[in-house]
Order: C-alpha cells, then structure tokens, then sequence
C-alpha cells in the first residue's frame, strides 16, 4: 500500500514510485492522510494524487482510477465539505 501525506508544501510518499508496486495485479490501493483538511471532492483529491503519482511514473505508463473508494474520513464546515483521509484503488 501507498500511503501518501498531503501537506501544505506538498506531498509525501512512504515509498518511492515504481511498477513493482503495481504487482502482481496491475493495480494498488493508496491510502492519504491530509495535514490539513482539503476542501473539495473526494474524487478531485484521487484525481489530484493520480496527477502526482503520474509525473514520478517510468515513461509510457499511467496511473488511473475507477474511484474506487475503500475508506474515507469526510465532514463539513462553514467552509464546506472536506476530506481528512481516504484509501482509493489505482491501476495501471
């Protein structure tokens, strides 16, 4: 499993990016943590973390997901919805 924390200066990643996370099945679950809550779609951070995981990808391969969601951490405010953690599926 990926585990990857989102913070104000970015993202780390709890392990480098590389195919062999991807065996044997072609696909791995990501689990993010958020600093601080992002406010937005659940679906536009999995999108915004497939986005990153892509431009450390060898040439030639891309990440994607079904938005598949395994577990989510959720909730509003006067600020609107956010996401606090949630695990998502991605292939390649």
């Amino acid at each position: 499993m990926l585990v990857i924390k989102s913070t104000k200066e970015g993202y780390e990643l709890n392990q480098g990016i590389s195919l062999r996370l991807f065996e044997p099945s072609g696909n791995t679950v990501v689990k993010v943590v958020c600093e601080t809550p992002y406010y937005g779609e659940p679906n536009h951070l999995e999108n915004a973390i497939c986005n990153h995981i892509n431009s450390l990808m060898p040439d030639g391969y891309t990440v994607k997901t079904n938005h598949v969601t395994l577990e989510s951490s959720t909730g509003s405010d006067m600020k609107g919805k956010y996401v606090e953690s949630l695990m998502f599926q991605i292939y390649i």
